[in-house]
């Protein structure tokens, strides 16, 4: 039996991982486009994954009408997303902080940072995301953004409430048949209702009904909303990121 992923772990065991948490969400992305794909058509997937004891969900959408220069800008984008007044794609953004990792970046990772967002997920109180965000850009074609939760970022609000992304957890860009693709794969053990392993049971007995039409539209909102900005002229965000 595969032993289960900590909700958090260390910022060092983060940046170790970098490299192959980033191999693992480009090869899904990749078997994804190796299908048929409609264009500005969202799909999602699900996946058991028995390392983080939860499932998967694998959310990809090909933009229509994008030049491959954008792939590059996107990435920059959500490497950058926690701090932006706010996200065009995600609207229960809710603001965030971010840090600069002081030990510079090895391999095939371009940047790494420390960060925290807080979205409103419909719950009493917001959820605080603290993560490791790892910039990769594999090939002239791909970009990868993993995010993956640790024990220590930027300081957080007084009582935060966490909540937290396992492995596989990021964003993928691709550029193919002319067309921008964006692969968001989510996997997160619940939502901090409860505490420890009974919140993951809950939000597992809830995926396991096939009660996650609320989870789902959430991804499908996302994507859809990045389709109508990127297809809105020329997109910008608050603060200005660079191409």
């Amino acid at each position: 039996m595969a032993a289960k992923q900590a909700n958090e772990i260390t910022v060092e065991q983060a940046v170790a991982e970098a490299e192959a948490s980033a191999e693992r969400l480009l090869s899904m992305a990749r078997a994804i486009n190796a299908r048929q794909c409609q264009p500005d058509t969202w799909s999602c997937r699900r996946q058991w994954c028995a390392d983080a004891g939860t499932y998967v969900y694998h959310s990809h959408i090909a933009v229509s009408g994008q030049d491959r220069e954008r792939l590059h800008w996107l990435s920059n984008v959500f490497f950058h997303a926690a701090s932006l007044h706010c996200q065009p794609w995600y609207p229960q953004f809710k603001g965030g902080k971010r840090q600069v990792l002081a030990s510079p970046p090895v391999g095939q990772v371009v940047d790494h940072q420390l960060c925290w967002g807080r979205f409103d997920l419909g719950l009493p109180s917001p959820r605080y995301y603290r993560q490791l965000l790892s910039l990769l850009r594999p090939a002239d074609d791909a970009a990868v953004i993993v995010a993956r939760s640790v024990d220590h970022g930027p300081a957080l609000p007084c009582k935060a409430k966490l909540a937290y992304t396992l492995s596989p957890n990021g964003e993928v860009l691709l550029w193919r048949d002319d067309q921008l693709h964006w692969h968001h794969i989510c996997c997160t053990p619940g939502a901090g209702i409860l505490n420890g392993s009974a919140d993951r049971w809950l939000i597992n007995a809830l995926r396991w009904l096939r009660l996650d039409q609320s989870e789902r539209r959430t991804y499908r909102c996302e994507a859809e909303q990045l389709r109508d900005w990127l297809h809105a002229g020329q997109p910008s965000v608050s603060p200005a990121i660079p191409a």
